[in-house]
């Protein structure tokens, strides 16, 4: 290991590599997996269904003959014992030889269970796989997901963001591999506990993502690292679309589960050979780069740069907190933009299924596929660009740190009603990659801003909270449908939130006692 750990010192060396770099890239690789691993049974979904109704019930014919000859033989044995007792009453025993005699026919005939009988005992694949059933497989997994946001946060802040996403992308892999045999060995029912396990699993993964980036990332490179980072969910939705037309057959639906599920885990042997939680720990950074970064992150960081070793870090200041306003304008806008996502997201495979409807081939869908997920590379692009836009704005004194970021969110509402007015012509798509863009390099940055000493808790709060869209969408989809001033409320909302945002670090940053 020692050996291993001076060969990577000596490359990192030779090469110049920046660790900080190295660090964002792992921690864009995890959320990359964590969409995967989130997003490969959505679908999956339909073709699992389709795979257990096709199943054929297991054979009935031996089972009918073995309960025939079963029946006959039980009921010809009763026959004989009641003719014995019988001739005992009359006193006549000795005339009765059941060997000589035969035994008189049955008179009615035996009925065995009907296949119709059989098949109601039997639960149905209607019944088995209902819409019911299949939404709830859906929201398992953002049940469990809200569940472990704020844990994994104030884990992430008093042990280190290393183990906690490492143990977060880990167990979600191994539960991942377990999918298809949960299926068609346990059902919807398994298939919903694994969902939910995977939700609680993944829910660390935001919050200790920010608090590593708060030890990690300068403030002035923090619009073009942090935005590419925590945008990766986009190149992770690309990738698990690319691969449902790709690999995911009809009858193949479980190799995209042990492909996503195989690259969480070979992210895991190099996340924690090469990553470590905060510079002072890291092996293979050079002294410079160190001093760097010690100087230019948030100088209100103090927690677990300053905590020394064996001290108890000091309790999160919840009361300061919730009563924050800011707090509640960012968590408002989370749900907001999940929600958008989660309706954004269902068009491939709408795409798809129309696709298969006309007999298209592997081909067709991979290039549909390709023309679907191409705003979603579009959209990172955006984020990097916008964060690099911030940054510029900031380093320049153009714009204060707070006025960027209502700058970027009210770009995200221009852009979203762009896109509301064009929806129906060819360039519509460009403003919702711009949109989307800026709220990266806007609202997601927020927790790091406000308090660089909970950012792991904040992001557990605004992204926790923020994912019960994804628990709800079916009611919201409906509940949009039936009444069309929710979309001018929500427009209306967005702009409040922008109004109350703030990028300064809040009070409650500063540790008590």
């Amino acid at each position: 290991m020692f050996s291993l750990q001076q060969m990577l010192r000596d490359l990192f060396s030779y090469f110049s590599v920046q660790q900080r770099l190295v660090l964002c890239c792992f921690s864009l690789l995890a959320i990359i997996n964590a969409y995967t691993m989130r997003l490969c049974l959505d679908l999956s979904l339909k073709r699992i269904v389709l795979e257990g109704c096709a199943r054929p019930p297991p054979p009935q014919h031996a089972a009918a003959k073995i309960h025939n000859w079963l029946t006959e033989l039980s009921a010809r044995l009763n026959q004989t014992e009641n003719m014995l007792r019988e001739r005992l009453r009359a006193g006549r025993e000795h005339l009765y030889h059941p060997t000589k005699r035969p035994l008189p026919a049955i008179k009615q005939p035996l009925k065995l269970p009907s296949r119709e009988s059989v098949s109601r005992e039997r639960i149905s694949c209607s019944e088995l796989w209902s819409r019911q059933t299949q939404t709830l497989v859906t929201v398992a997994f953002y049940a469990g997901y809200m569940l472990t946001h704020i844990p994994g946060g104030r884990l992430s802040e008093r042990c280190g963001g290393k183990w906690i996403l490492g143990a977060a992308i880990i167990f979600s892999a191994i539960l991942t591999l377990l999918t298809p045999l949960a299926v068609r060995h346990g059902g919807p029912y398994a298939l919903m506990a694994v969902r939910l396990g995977i939700g609680l699993c993944e829910g660390p993964t935001f919050p200790a993502v920010s608090a590593m980036l708060a030890q990690w990332v300068p403030q002035e490179e923090r619009g073009l690292l942090a935005s590419g980072v925590l945008s990766g969910g986009e190149i992770g939705i690309t990738l698990v679309q690319l691969l449902s037309g790709l690999v995911m057959a009809e009858e193949d639906w479980p190799v995209g589960f042990y492909v996503v599920g195989g690259g969480a885990v070979a992210w895991f042997l190099g996340f924690i050979l090469i990553c470590h939680s905060k510079p002072d720990n890291c092996p293979y950074i050079q002294s410079e780069e160190r001093d760097y970064i010690k100087s230019h992150v948030s100088a209100t960081l103090l927690v677990a740069a300053d905590n020394a070793e064996g001290q108890q870090p000091p309790k999160a200041p919840w009361r300061s907190m919730l009563m924050s306003t800011p707090l509640w304008a960012l968590v408002s806008a989370s749900m907001q933009h999940d929600w958008s996502q989660q309706q954004f997201g269902q068009e491939l495979q709408e795409v798809l299924e129309e696709l298969r409807a006309k007999g298209s081939t592997l081909w067709d869908e991979l290039e549909a596929s390709i023309m679907v997920t191409a705003p979603y590379i579009g959209n990172w692009l955006a984020s990097l660009s916008t964060g690099t836009l911030s940054d510029y704005l900031i380093a320049e004194q153009l714009l204060s740190r707070t006025e960027t970021r209502r700058f970027m969110s009210w770009l995200v509402f221009v852009c979203g009603s762009m896109y509301m007015v064009h929806l129906k012509s060819d360039g519509a798509r460009i403003w919702r990659v711009l949109a989307v863009g800026a709220y990266y390099a806007g609202i997601k940055l927020l927790p790091l801003d406000m308090s660089p000493n909970y950012a792991g808790t904040l992001m557990g709060i605004s992204n926790g909270m923020g994912a019960l869209p994804g628990l709800l969408l079916p009611y919201l989809q409906e509940f949009e449908a039936d009444h069309a001033i929710v979309g001018s409320v929500r427009s209306a909302l967005w702009l409040i939130c922008s109004a109350y945002i703030s990028a300064e670090v809040q009070s409650y940053n500063q540790p008590q006692g």
